[in-house]
């Protein structure tokens, strides 16, 4: 399946129809009624799960891609692991003031195991993202530059993490601009948000299985994209 969908126009063809497919859904949810749209978009609802069940595809496809050289490169399936758990707000609910807060580790109320533990995992989520950025920024970039489609998945799902972040109360972050917006518009930039989040698990999916493989079966799982 990855080598048939391996061809760069194939590929951005595959894209463009995932893009076409969720404005298509945030159009139709955009017009149910308001009680249907919080059943679908409230926290543990049917979008989030499914963005949970994307990001462990993500990591399936990965191990199935890579096979054993994936221990080589561990810390990409830790970091969508840790995409899944923030989507389950893992972070906040299994903490005392949450594991990316501050206050976690200097404010009151927090017991020092747990402060140590907390900073331990953080650690450790930093390490894997320095790693990834290290050993892969310069090959995704050469990638990009050439026109290939798994990488501008990659680019659509780091856009779609940073745009739908911006969306996330949306009337409040205006608020202090004495920017203000209608009810209307709030309740669409919610149902974007909350569908678009799926997009994130479901582009980085597409890049996984669009990613053409090592050219060699000697090759290492952080020197292929130029290749790709």
């Amino acid at each position: 399946m990855t080598r048939a969908l391996s061809s760069s126009r194939t590929g951005w063809w595959v894209i463009l129809a995932l893009i076409v497919a969720f404005a298509v859904q945030m159009v139709v949810v955009n017009a149910l009624p308001v009680a249907t749209q919080t059943t679908l978009l409230a926290e543990g609802g049917f979008y989030e799960n499914l963005s949970v069940v994307g990001y462990l595809l993500c990591i399936v496809a990965l191990v199935w891609t890579l096979r054993g050289a994936v221990l080589r490169v561990w810390y990409l399936p830790l970091v969508l692991a840790v995409m899944a758990a923030r989507e389950l707000d893992l972070d906040k609910s299994l903490f005392t003031r949450g594991l990316f807060k501050a206050r976690q580790y200097t404010g009151e109320g927090v017991p020092l195991a747990e402060r140590l533990i907390a900073a331990l995992i953080l650690a450790l989520i930093v390490t894997a993202i320095f790693l990834m950025l290290w050993r892969h920024a310069r090959p995704y970039l050469s990638a990009l530059w050439h026109g290939r489609a798994w990488a501008g998945a990659v680019l659509l799902g780091i856009g779609f993490t940073v745009a739908y972040k911006l969306l996330d109360g949306i009337a409040r972050k205006l608020a202090p601009l004495g920017i203000e917006i209608s009810a209307d518009a709030e309740r669409t930039a919610f149902v974007v948000e909350e569908i678009g989040e799926l997009g994130i698990p479901v582009m980085f999916l597409a890049a996984i299985l669009l990613w053409p493989g090592p050219a060699l079966a000697t090759a290492h799982p952080t020197n292929r994209a130029h290749r790709a």
